[in-house]
């Protein structure tokens, strides 16, 4: 019998600048959510996604340096679903994507320093005409 494999690919902009923490163990984690279109429908409407990530130890610090709100991204890793309890004592599920690595694919936005960056793509930065997402604290709220 095979075994199972979960790997998932995305390339998406994040909504928010990322978020960098460390566990109690001093393990550094960056979060942030990114936006993925979905092929427009057959009645021209344009449909988003919108995933949780995260990216841990060195990685993560990288992230957190490098990448802001509005960047395009493509995001390598595994899939993980956890169910959890809200304030309001409903069960939810999230559904979350455990980065194993992230590549840039624009150019550092002008006014960044303009230095080389590592991960980088020759592409134009991201178009003033991105969609307004609105972001929710509560959606990143970690239960544990």
């Amino acid at each position: 019998m095979a075994g199972s494999y979960n790997h998932i690919v995305l390339v998406g902009r994040l909504v928010a600048d990322p978020e960098l923490r460390q566990t109690q163990s001093g393990v550094p984690v960056t979060s942030f959510r990114i936006a993925v279109d979905r092929p427009k429908s057959r009645d021209g409407e344009r449909q988003t996604d919108f995933f949780g990530v995260s990216i841990w130890r060195q990685r993560a610090e990288r992230a957190a340096e490098f990448l802001q709100k509005g960047r395009l991204v493509l995001i390598s890793g595994r899939v993980q679903i956890r169910e959890y309890t809200d304030r309001d004592n409903n069960k939810r599920t999230a559904v979350d994507v455990v980065a194993d690595d992230f590549q840039m694919l624009d150019s550092r936005p002008a006014g960044d320093g303009g230095g080389a960056q590592r991960n980088a793509a020759s592409a134009p930065a991201p178009s003033a005409d991105l969609p307004e997402y609105e972001y929710n604290p509560a959606d990143e709220e970690v239960p544990f």
